[in-house]
């Protein structure tokens, strides 16, 4: 949990910092489908390749961003090797009990696991370096429709603003709990499943307690600076679409069209 990254904006000054969030999550998107409507092996070295672009260009490291999101990739190397045991069809290649490796399962097990492993990647790094205000403003955009059946954009942004904001502070109160409570001598390691589970239990409690105070907190303080719902909100920065922008949305584009023509013609 200390080098949990996902859902944290890292302030930087790369490339990608300064591209429209605009474009960056309809990128996101674009690339996130097209990880999911793809069945081709070049297809996903594409899709790879482009990861590891995005990675070098966002500057955030390799080392720190693969040990940010080895959680999610243990659980998603475990989903996939249960998907190999217990799918069957085609060619059985071994067989014991309840268990069997079969050609469907290893097929459907290594999609599974790079889709996900792309859609993962490509979501940690627009989290990163988007500011939380910005992906804020950008739902709220998206959402414009909603304004004219008397939905309210505005606080629609505040709520996925302080919803962004707190995650890295939620993150920050587990370590520290986890701390207390290995200080105190648990051992979160090295020890069987039930026992973890106790013993994440010491964590959850107070973690819950300590959510609500802060949310009790924030209320009292929007109150307190005049806070009304139901009220129009400007924004300090406004986010303006560049040349750039478009050549870059012009190139996710023609990937997404090139992958959709690999499957095509698969």
């Amino acid at each position: 949990m200390n080098n949990f990254i996902f859902g944290q904006y890292i302030p930087g000054k790369s490339l990608i910092y300064r591209l429209n969030p605009r474009l960056k999550l309809i990128a996101s998107v674009l690339l996130i489908i097209a990880s999911f409507i793809n069945h081709n092996l070049l297809g996903f070295i594409i899709l790879l390749g482009i990861c590891g672009v995005i990675i070098q260009v966002s500057q955030v490291g390799w080392i720190f961003f693969i040990k940010g999101t080895q959680f999610f990739i243990y659980m998603i190397f475990l989903t996939s090797i249960l998907q190999i045991l217990f799918s069957n069809g085609g060619t059985i290649y071994w067989h014991y009990g309840i268990f069997t490796i079969s050609s469907f399962g290893l097929q459907i097990a290594s999609l599974a696991f790079l889709r996900f492993l792309v859609a993962i990647v490509i979501l940690t790094v627009y989290l990163m370096t988007t500011n939380p205000a910005e992906i804020a403003q950008t739902i709220q955009g998206i959402c414009y429709p909603l304004k004219f059946v008397g939905v309210n954009l505005d606080d629609i942004g505040l709520v996925t603003a302080i919803a962004l904001r707190f995650v890295p502070t939620l993150t920050e109160k587990v370590n520290n709990l986890r701390n207390a409570q290995k200080s105190r001598g648990v051992n979160f390691e090295k020890c069987s499943i039930i026992k973890r589970i106790k013993s994440n239990i010491a964590i959850l409690v107070p973690l819950f307690m300590s959510v609500f105070r802060r949310a009790e907190q924030l209320a009292a303080t929007m109150i307190l600076r005049g806070y009304t719902d139901g009220k129009h909100r400007t924004h300090i920065r406004q986010s303006n679409w560049s040349k750039f922008d478009s050549l870059i949305l012009i190139v996710v584009l023609l990937i997404f069209g090139l992958i959709l023509s690999l499957n095509i013609n698969f």
